[in-house]
């Protein structure tokens, strides 16, 4: 009885002490993981398929996202994709670009070589309507079309022809600058383009320009009279074609003495209106100078009647009016003048690095001694020619 009761005692220990053994198992063994939520996923927006915009023709046109095949037709529209240093995503180009010559257009004399091997869209130039079988051939992603052309063909007639969403573009009057115009026009180009900053950069520098420009005949007081002659429009011609309200000269505040006859444009008058005006200075734009000199060896004597020539204030201007307005070299042309006009004002500038400064901003290359080579001169006075 006494083992039987002492064998239970040992039994009934072991097991207490089995019992505490595992307790203390169970307390130190490590609970259910925490369960964490899930870290929140950053979901981007999809990228925008088209961009939206409104054109020149007062359209609202749907344009894919990331164009890269572009064909820009009409007066002025590749210039500007080439200020917009686009040329890259061009996949034709017109037969003007090709079969005329590239001296005075700024774009095409900086990346003419370019256009060499590009196929045709279509004739080009001002009359000349778009070609919608060969535009079509080159499958754009989008067509960019001079206003000049909205005449000839309707823009929704060739969106539809092509394929492809056609965008009309303007920056101006040809032959004039509109700096409001021409800021709007890059800035729509550089949304299709995916070129907003270069866009934005530019308006910047053109800002600057003419803000520079109106800075430095602020305070004058007295302007001299002052003609341009020969200006280039459609064509060679002479020396009685001018401009009313001619661009350099209202980036400087200055008139034209054809100015007086409230006509804008092209303007072509009789030489006796010259004569009678006697401007203090005359220039002459180089792209029509061949014109002049033949007119003038006729008859010198009616030259050296305007004593402008008879003493030796006749300068050579860059021509800017050459399928559309040539920007850069208008802007180039105003500190030219600024210089020979006003030249305490512009003491500090030289007319030819100032000109290449320009063409460099907006095409990336120096180009004024392209113009000199092309036309045998650049800048300057012209009575090496014109002897009185």
């Amino acid at each position: 009885m006494r083992r039987r009761t002492l064998a239970l005692i040992t039994a009934l220990v072991a097991a207490v002490v089995l019992l505490s053994v595992a307790a203390v198992v169970l307390l130190q063994a490590p609970g259910p993981a925490e369960t964490k939520p899930p870290a929140p996923v950053e979901t981007k927006p999809p990228a925008p398929r088209v961009v939206t915009v409104v054109d020149y023709a007062n359209r609202t046109v749907e344009v894919p996202a990331n164009v890269s095949r572009v064909v820009a037709i009409g007066p002025g529209v590749l210039r500007l994709v080439a200020y917009l240093g686009a040329l890259d995503k061009i996949v034709g180009v017109e037969d003007a670009e090709k079969s005329w010559s590239p001296l005075g257009r700024d774009y095409a004399m900086a990346y003419g070589d370019a256009f060499k091997n590009l196929p045709v869209v279509g004739p080009g130039g001002p009359r000349n309507p778009p070609n919608p079988e060969l535009l079509r051939s080159l499958k754009p992603d989008v067509v960019l079309m001079s206003r000049t052309y909205v005449d000839l063909y309707d823009p929704d007639r060739l969106s539809q022809e092509v394929g492809a969403p056609v965008v009309v573009i303007d920056y101006g009057v040809a032959g004039y600058l509109n700096v409001t115009e021409f800021k709007r026009a890059i800035t729509l180009l550089g949304r299709i383009l995916g070129r907003e900053a270069r866009a934005q950069e530019l308006a910047k520098y053109i800002d600057s320009v003419v803000d520079d420009l109106a800075q430095r005949v602020r305070a004058v007081q007295a302007t001299p009279s002052v003609y341009v002659g020969a200006v280039s429009y459609k064509g060679a011609q002479p020396f009685t074609g001018t401009q009313g309200m001619f661009p350099p000269l209202l980036l400087l505040k200055t008139r034209s003495i054809v100015d007086e006859l409230g006509k804008r444009g092209f303007v072509n008058v009789d030489f006796e209106f010259i004569l009678k005006r006697q401007p203090e200075y005359i220039f002459i734009d180089l792209n029509n100078l061949k014109t002049v000199l033949d007119d003038y060896s006729k008859d010198p004597a009616k030259y050296c009647a305007l004593k402008a020539f008879k003493e030796g204030r006749v300068y050579a201007l860059l021509p800017f009016n050459y399928y559309h307005t040539n920007v850069a070299t208008a802007l180039a042309d105003a500190y030219f003048m600024g210089k020979v006009l006003y030249p305490e004002q512009f003491k500090d500038v030289d007319p030819a690095s100032k000109a290449d400064e320009i063409y460099r901003v907006f095409l990336g290359k120096p180009l004024y001694e392209e113009f000199v080579k092309g036309f045998g001169r650049g800048f300057g006075p012209l009575n090496d020619l014109f002897k009185c």
